[in-house]
């Protein structure tokens, strides 16, 4: 391994999730280091066909295939909706090479879905006058996320984009085993109703030379409309519920028994179904085994949840009424005709709950999105508006 391996392990985290805008927090994403990519080719066709659900999952598992081929390492990463980004040293490019490889040859072989995989390496962007900065959030001891500031992970994802012939960033086809590649990846809750009406995904991108003092007037007018941390989170304990129909934990059954044979994903589901039976009666009774506080447990996966983050963009997913819906749309509207920033925005009945799980003592997260489209659709809005802007001038 380089030098810099640990570059993000040894950053200084902060605690406080208003200071994301602040620059002192971030460091430079070191020269030797790359940029992966995933990103489902015709996510909003399969969202229309009613298969978000699918779409999200292969994001996570990409980072699930990443973070099992890197490890120890601890490297940064994102969920986006419809995709992942994590960074790496150039060191370890072969292990990241197979896992997303395993990636994009999961969504084919198990979900029909096309992923783009590639790696972007950091003195590409560099290259092109363009910026990565990274930053450790650490709201509590046992959860840390990763913040990027910049404008560098967009310009990877429009190389990864390019549809030019024989593009040097997309990994070529190789074979990729898949067993025990996505070890970790879970998906056994159900979809969590809002418990004021309706869960938005949310997605602000400041413009203009003072995006600190945007992003800040954000988060105030997200307070006032929605009221504190307590009030707009999407998830509470009593809505958190595990899965009970095998329909549901299909996935699941598919993504962990991929490159199986038939009778081990049937075993595999069969085991699973008496694991939810198993998790049930622990939480209800509040046990405490080796593998956990049960009764905690769901405490513990709200603290460990990613509902609100930053990757050169704000991104949260917050719950509330219609009323504060139109509310806050107003509110970025008039910021947007003034030039402050564009947005994106999604509604839904539900949010959408999948996780990575090393240990169920403190080491899982839960990446969270609105059902039915979620960020995917929120960044059809801002896209449309970044194009706007672009066509005016």
């Amino acid at each position: 391994m380089s030098s810099s391996e640990h570059f993000y392990r040894d950053l200084p985290p902060f605690s406080a999730f208003a200071h994301f805008p602040e620059a002192q927090h971030y460091q430079p994403l070191p020269s030797d280091w790359l940029i992966a990519i995933s990103d489902v080719r015709g996510s909003t066709a399969a969202i229309e066909a009613g298969r978000y659900k699918e779409v999200n999952a292969l994001g996570v598992a990409t980072i699930v295939a990443l973070l099992n081929a890197l490890r120890p390492l601890e490297v940064p990463y994102v969920f986006g909706g419809d995709g992942a980004t994590a960074c790496l040293p150039a060191t370890a490019r072969p292990q990241a090479e197979r896992a997303l490889r395993a990636a994009r040859h999961l969504a084919r072989t198990q979900f029909d879905l096309e992923l783009r995989v590639g790696l972007v390496p950091m003195t590409e962007v560099q290259a092109a006058a363009g910026e990565v900065r990274v930053a450790r959030y650490r709201p509590h001891p046992f959860y840390s996320q990763a913040m990027f500031l910049g404008d560098g992970l967009g310009y990877c994802e429009r190389l990864i984009k390019d549809p030019r012939p024989h593009n040097p960033y997309l990994l070529q086809d190789a074979p990729a085993p898949l067993e025990g590649r996505f070890e970790g990846f879970e998906c056994r809750w159900n979809q969590v109703p809002s418990p004021h009406g309706e869960t938005i995904s949310l997605l602000v991108q400041a413009l203009g030379s003072a995006p600190e003092a945007v992003y800040r007037a954000v988060l105030a007018e997200i307070d006032s409309i929605y009221g504190d941390e307590a009030r707009h989170h999407p998830l509470r304990e009593e809505a958190l519920h595990l899965a009970q129909s095998g329909r549901a934990l299909r996935t699941e059954t598919r993504i962990r028994g991929a490159g199986t044979p038939l009778w081990q994903r049937l075993l595999y589901h069969a085991r699973l179904q008496l694991l939810i039976l198993m998790g049930r009666w622990l939480m209800r009774r509040g046990a405490i085994t080796e593998n956990g506080d049960w009764g905690g447990y769901k405490s513990r996966l709200i603290a460990n949840s990613d509902y609100r983050k930053f990757d050169e963009l704000l991104r949260m997913v917050i719950s509330g009424t219609p009323q504060q819906r139109h509310q806050l749309r107003d509110a970025l509207e008039a910021r947007r005709a003034r030039g402050e920033l564009v947005f994106g925005l999604h509604a839904a009945k539900e949010a959408l709950i999948t996780c990575v799980i090393q240990d169920y003592h403190q080491d899982h997260v839960h990446f969270l999105d609105a059902a039915d489209g979620g960020y995917a659709l929120a960044a059809k809005e801002l896209k449309g508006q970044l194009k706007g802007r672009q066509q005016a001038d």
